[in-house]
């Protein structure tokens, strides 16, 4: 069974003289989501949940080819990037993505 490490990347953070002061909704309705998985679906298998502010770590993002929160990165790799054509993580292809890992 091979471990599956969720990176969830939110409107938050400081670098340098920057700061983040406001909210993001789409980023709690992401939150929530990875929530009820790791709670309902991912129970008692081994996946991790990480929870990071995006702007100490826009740099890894960058790197990843994401640069608008929230974003999900799933064993490095890019899962979900915020857009506005695709607001809302889609919650059964990152289940099913997840279960793949876990089984591969």
């Amino acid at each position: 069974m091979a471990k599956v490490i969720i990176e969830h990347f939110y409107w938050a953070g400081k670098w340098g003289l920057f700061k983040i002061k406001t909210h993001c909704n789409e980023c709690d309705l992401t939150n929530s989501i990875l929530d009820s998985l790791m709670k309902k679906e991912f129970k008692g298998k081994s996946v991790e949940l990480v929870v990071k502010p995006w702007l100490d770590n826009w740099i890894y993002c960058l790197f990843r080819s994401t640069w608008h929160p929230p974003i999900i990165i799933v064993n490095g790799k890019r899962f979900f990037n915020h857009s506005h054509k695709n607001p809302l993580v889609n919650r059964n292809k990152l289940r099913n993505y997840v279960l793949n890992l876990i089984k591969a």
